[in-house]
């Protein structure tokens, strides 16, 4: 007793001395430091610093941990970000914070014993509690006290419960040995490399960049149309593709011109920044920017199982080397960028009862992860969900698969570029972590930027560079006010032709598919994206799309409790569909929003039976199976209607002992010995179909057999379907490098008779889309519709969820 006494009044003399030390003797203000010009920036490690400032600003739990390999990298980075709050060049919110940087040194030279380090620390940490997250606290030695043989418990605490703003730093090979392999303390840190390290890293990046050209113009149009009609004084929230982002040089106009970069977009060259119109001019004639466009706003675009053939496939029976399984996405990650996912729906549990959304991210202004919006859950459902309601009436396509949940649109269905960008960048960086092989974006904006400038088109192509199918929906403008036809009203980034892009179908509620048409919102190609030549001239992209369409006509899916867009229009949750209560009810949505995800789950069916396949065969599989629509043309449905029974089929014909991307050359056989390919066609609900079999290029369809047969390199990572089209003088064939020969190319548009092969009459002559034909400004097409050009620049402005209220009003599901 008298022993543990002394101990208490040892500890009581210790807090006493300690606590006539004021913490801010164990602290130094970078901040103040900066202002006062006591600090020297370092201009060399600007990517290090954009990555720290994103870090800071998003929102996440973990603490920064700046890693090198020599301990000299860590402050330097750290006082570049103190400088640069100090002139106000950060985002929001890092705006007015200051940096203090520990002593660690003092601290250890002043204490005793671990336990006296300790206490000088906690003394900090109470300080900066205190100051209500105005202060970032840098430790530039973290393994003094957190990991192997070191622990200071509140400062584990203050991190995981966000009480301070930490940002650590370490020695490459300490933070490895104390902290990476210790899971409770490894998820406290979020990991940016410096130095040598960080070159190896971009180096190991640097094979993933994009090569298209960019072309025309290095400033988009709708930037254009406001640099000429407004103050030079005025400010714009951007998007600058950099051709180099860490380049002095470039650094330094931005500074001398107060431009504020308040994001950078991972390990690209492409920064978030607000700047005048006056300093557009500036960097456009600098030379060392490759794109700027505005960081434009953007919104979401709004009995499955029977209608697409996905019924009789689940039970799949055992072959050779493969036991049996069921198809329903198993072990495929799938990555929805929405308005977030209500998680406590059961139609996103397992078997088990445990939830599959394994990662679940918010990039956007709103304070949650939860989908108050609405939308996001919708889409999710018809993707992956796996609801009871009903007695399973309204399953998705891939009801095992994990969710991947990336908030990109606010809780009031609206977002940013530079959220969708951050998002889909998450993808890249966690790919391999959650094996994300399909990518949702039931979302849009006007396409205005060319594919080769648009900064999502550019993303969108690396994501499938990487081995990612990206589906995108086509959106909801396919008619006017008056209800006139309307073609050209694509969005972005569904103008992409490493996008899969989707139209909507109206199924009339009937399981059978020979009453389906076209839904008379769905936007219509060609794609009318576009750059400026060097003479002033218009050169627009007009690629064929959607590549394909599906079901988005009054569908049933899964409900957030009491969001926005269920209390703005009661109609799509009517009672019947509540009954469940909240964890499992349901309601109506429309719009190509519903049509992507059905798609996208498809393509997760195709990847659970072969995982080998690129994202361009996973296109051609979804094409050469579809069921041509009667009626229909190439601009209004692609290839035709998804038929997931042929596409199931074809893709279990196809070898599974090749890696087609790094094994197959042209004309590689894709049938294992003795295979032949599978009969072309379906019977779905008593209607037989015949398949498309075609695959459409940019401008042109393709069909033959040798698609499906022989290995094509336009489906390889870095290629696209419409690589494997030329044109010399007006005259359409196929590339001798990306095609093989026995193919045929039909240039013409057709209206569909509901046969194969592209039969039916011609819609458009050969050569429209290349600029041959009448295909021109704002003008008629060919006569039953109008043809939009760019005359709506500026549009709503906004990126959404490609979502209608009510679609078109017939019968609906049941």
């Amino acid at each position: 007793m008298k022993i543990i006494t002394l101990i208490i009044v040892l500890l009581m003399s210790v807090m006493t001395t300690f606590a006539k030390v004021s913490p801010v003797s164990y602290t130094e203000n970078l901040t103040e430091l900066a202002r006062a010009g006591q600090l020297t920036p370092n201009g060399n490690f600007e990517r290090e610093t954009d990555k720290l400032a994103d870090a800071l600003s998003a929102g996440d739990l973990r603490s920064p941990a700046i890693l090198d390999s020599l301990g000299k990298d860590q402050a330097t980075v750290v006082e570049l970000l103190a400088y640069r709050i100090s002139i106000g060049d950060v985002s929001g919110e890092l705006a007015g914070k200051q940096i203090l940087s520990l002593q660690v040194k003092r601290i250890f030279d002043e204490s005793k014993t671990t336990a006296e380090a300790n206490a000088k620390l906690n003394l900090v940490l109470n300080e900066i509690a205190v100051s209500k997250n105005k202060t970032i606290l840098f430790v530039d030695e973290i393994t003094n006290f957190v990991g192997k043989n070191q622990f200071n418990q509140n400062l584990v605490e203050a991190v995981k419960k966000g009480k301070i703003k930490l940002v650590a730093g370490s020695l490459y090979s300490d933070f490895n040995e104390k902290i990476a392999q210790t899971t409770e303390f490894a998820k406290l840190f979020n990991p940016i490399l410096v130095g040598y390290k960080a070159e190896q890293h971009n180096k190991n990046l640097a094979g993933k960049s994009n090569n298209d050209q960019y072309r025309g113009d290095n400033v988009s149009p709708d930037l254009r149309e406001m640099m000429a009609d407004k103050s030079g004084a005025e400010t714009v929230e951007v998007i600058i593709q950099a051709k180099d982002a860490d380049n002095g040089e470039f650094r330094r106009i931005l500074r001398e011109n107060n431009v504020r970069t308040t994001k950078r977009i991972g390990d690209d060259n492409v920064l978030v920044a607000n700047l005048t119109l006056n300093t557009l001019q500036t960097l456009s004639a600098s030379g060392m920017i490759n794109y700027v466009s505005p960081d434009r706003a953007t919104r979401s675009t709004g009995h499955i199982e029977d209608t697409t053939g996905v019924t009789g496939l689940r039970a799949q029976a055992a072959v050779t080397g493969r036991a049996a399984y069921t198809l329903d996405g198993t072990g495929i990650g799938i990555a929805v960028l929405d308005s977030g996912i209500y998680a406590g729906h059961l139609g996103f549990k397992n078997n088990s009862n445990v939830s599959r959304i394994v990662a679940n991210v918010n990039f956007t202004d709103s304070t949650t992860t939860e989908d108050n919006f609405g939308h996001g859950t919708h889409v999710a459902g018809l993707v992956a969900g796996n609801s009871s309601f009903n007695t399973n009436a309204y399953k998705g396509l891939a009801t095992n698969a994990n969710i991947i949940s990336l908030k990109v649109l606010n809780d009031q269905g609206i977002g940013q570029t530079a959220w969708l960008l951050n998002g889909l960048n998450w993808v890249l960086t966690n790919k391999a972590t959650h094996n994300i092989r399909v990518v949702n974006l039931s979302l849009g904006g006007t396409a205005i930027d060319t594919f080769t400038n648009d900064p999502v088109c550019l993303k969108v192509k690396e994501l499938a560079n990487n081995g990612i199918v990206v589906i995108a929906a086509a959106g909801n403008l396919g008619k006017d006010a008056q209800g006139t036809k309307v073609y050209g009203r694509i969005h972005s980034p569904g103008n992409s032709p490493y996008a899969i892009t989707v139209g909507a179908t109206n199924t009339f509620g009937t399981l059978g598919r020979g009453d389906d048409i076209i839904s008379t919102f769905s936007s219509r190609g060609p794609t009318r994206s576009y750059f400026t030549n060097s003479v002033g001239v218009k050169d627009y992209d007009n690629l064929i799309k959607p590549d394909i369409s599906a079901p988005g006509n009054r569908v049933i899916s899964n409900k957030a409790p009491n969001n926005v867009m269920a209390t703005a229009s009661p109609t799509l949750s009517p009672a019947e569909l509540n009954t469940a209560g909240a964890t499992d009810s349901m309601m109506y949505m429309s719009g190509t929003s519903m049509s992507a995800p059905i798609v996208a789950g498809a393509a997760a069916l195709l990847l659970q039976v072969n995982p080998n396949l690129t994202p361009g065969m996973v296109k051609m599989i979804l094409q050469y199976s579809a069921q041509p629509i009667s009626g229909a043309n190439t601009l209004e449905q692609g290839a035709g209607q998804l038929n997931v029974e042929g596409a199931v089929r074809l893709t279990k014909s196809l070898r599974t002992d090749l890696n087609f991307q790094t094994a197959a050359i042209l004309g590689t056989t894709m049938f294992p010995t003795g295979g032949v390919a599978p009969t072309a066609s379906t019977a779905i609900n008593g209607t037989t179909f015949g398949w498309s079999q075609i695959i459409l290029g940019s401008y042109t369809s393709i069909s033959g057999e040798n698609l499906i047969s022989k290995f094509q390199p336009a489906y390889l990572f870095a290629n696209k379907l419409g690589d494997g089209e030329v044109v010399t003088t007006g005259v359409f064939s196929t590339s001798a490098t990306n095609l093989t020969t026995g193919l045929t190319v039909n240039p013409n548009i057709m209206t569909s008779n509901g046969g194969s092969l592209a039969s039916g009459t011609v819609y458009a002559a050969s050569g429209v889309l290349t600029g041959d034909g009448v295909l021109t400004g704002d003008g008629v097409l060919t006569g039953d519709g109008v043809l939009t050009g760019d005359g709506v620049l500026t549009g709503d402005g906004v990126l959404t969820g490609d979502s209608i209220l009510l679609g078109d009003n017939t019968a609906s599901m049941r």
